[in-house]
């Protein structure tokens, strides 16, 4: 990943091994997670998107006590495709449109996550 990519990111992303039920634009997908921040993350797909389109990713983040379910908006941020033009996933960078209790449970899971 360039460097300029780093640069654009406001909080630093975390490898987690979770799954997201998405929606992108007007498809549904379920998807596997690569990493995660307050920011945004990264989700392998292979359903294609443009940048700018809306995202809606619910999450079941894993807490001692239980998941905690959350939804997060926001819209694809970079699109990744490999050498031979495959997509590979989409960069979401996340909005301020999620409720408070969705933003409160993704910040104390990447808190827990980065003290472990």
């Amino acid at each position: 990943m360039g460097s300029s990519a780093m640069e654009k990111r406001g909080s630093p992303r975390i490898p987690v091994t979770l799954t997201a039920h998405c929606r992108i634009g007007n498809r549904y997908v379920k998807d596997a997670v690569a990493d995660l921040s307050e920011g945004g993350l990264y989700l392998k797909t292979r359903e294609p998107a443009r940048e700018g389109t809306p995202v809606r990713v619910a999450l079941a983040l894993p807490f001692t006590d239980g998941p905690r379910y959350c939804t997060l908006v926001g819209a694809v941020a970079r699109v990744d495709r490999d050498a031979r033009g495959f997509l590979k996933g989409l960069g979401v960078s996340f909005s301020s449109g999620a409720p408070a209790q969705d933003r409160e449970a993704l910040s104390g899971f990447l808190k827990r996550s980065t003290n472990v």
